[in-house]
């Protein structure tokens, strides 16, 4: 045998560390990414889709304000 033995033990226990590595490196990636999108909240989002659709002229100025009452 090659190396006594030890080349696969050792071989194999180097892969695990890097595996290891690479699924910390993965999980602070995901967790960072995760991170910069900011979950919608509630009312606020309501608004905000209310005004993207008044501002693309989806509705007009009367039923913007009535609907944005409706929220209110």
């Amino acid at each position: 045998m090659h190396g006594n033995g030890w080349v696969w033990p050792m071989g194999a226990m180097m892969i695990g560390w890097l595996l290891l590595v690479l699924l910390v490196i993965a999980a602070i990636w995901v967790a960072a990414s995760y991170n910069r999108r900011p979950a919608p909240q509630g009312q606020d989002s309501a608004r905000r889709i209310l005004a993207e659709r008044y501002a693309r002229g989806e509705l007009d100025a009367e039923e913007y304000h009535r609907r944005l009452d409706t929220l209110r």
